[in-house]
Parts: structure tokens; sequence; C-alpha cells
């Protein structure tokens, strides 16, 4: 048998109600979020963590000498796009941070499962023909392990 325990713990319902419930909220108040299409994303100029000493820059100008733009500029829209990614940048780093430390933690229990499953169904096969039932879940794991046929073009490789 594989011994395997990257995580240990448990998380009651309350507590996941209490979590999904929060984000709804989180969600709520970040109700002007965006949803872009791939080809959306493609077609705009992005401006990531690099660009914002130059947007920083760019602000300090526009406030010092509001003078030197042309009266088509929208200043207040400028402030609020800049100030909204300075605000928001600081949420997406918490987010992103959570967000990886959530993925390496489910990645991790998964694993510890897939390990435990294995000796499982071990387990299960060995005793297949001994217990009533246990057979058809023996068949319905083993789905899990059926290897595809070779097609022809990876036989003659």
């Amino acid at each position: 048998m594989a011994v395997q325990n990257l995580v240990s713990a448990s998380l009651a319902a309350e507590a996941k109600d209490e979590i999904l419930k929060s984000l709804v909220e989180i969600r709520g108040k970040l109700d002007f979020l965006l949803t872009l299409q791939a080809d959306e994303v493609s077609g705009i100029f992005k401006a990531g963590k690099e660009y914002m000493p130059f947007l920083d820059l760019c602000h300090s100008a526009a406030k010092s000498h509001p003078e030197m733009l042309s009266g088509v500029f929208n200043m207040a829209e400028f402030d609020r796009d800049y100030l909204l990614s300075k605000d928001l940048g600081t949420i997406a780093d918490a987010v992103h941070e959570l967000c990886e430390a959530v993925d390496h933690t489910v990645t991790a229990a998964r694993s510890d499962a897939l390990v435990s499953g294995l000796d499982v169904y071990s387990a299960s096969k060995l005793h297949r023909d001994k217990i009533p039932g246990l057979g058809r879940l023996v068949d319905a794991m083993a789905q899990y392990f059926k290897k595809s046929p070779r097609t022809a073009t990876k036989a003659a490789k």
C-alpha cells in the first residue's frame, strides 16, 4: 500500500457555505467586472505590472500639467481608469495568491485521494468474486485504466 499524505484537513459545510456566500458578495461589490472574449483580449493593448511606473508618471504629468492635454482628453476617465487599475491590481494580487494556494491544495488532496483510491481499486480487484456486487464497481473503476487502441499511424512509427 502506497502512503502519501500531502494535505490532511477538512472543510465544514458551514464554512464552505460562508466562503461561497462571501465570494458572491465580493462579486456583487465588483459588479463592473468584464468578461472578454479571446479575440477581444488579443486585440487590446495590455499594460501589465511592468507598465505601472509608466502609468504613474503619466498620471502625475496629467495632474500636474493639465494644460498640455487637448480639450477632448477625458481627464476624469483617465483618473478613474488609473485609480481602478491600481486598486484592482492590489486585489488581483491577493486573489491570485489565494487561487494558487487553493489550486495547489486541491491538487494535493486529489493526489492523496487517488493514491488511496488505487489501494481501494487493488483490494477490490482481489475480492471482486468474494463480495456480492463488488465486481460491478471494479468494472466501473477499470474504465479509467483502459488503454486506447493503437492506431496504424502510431504503430508504424
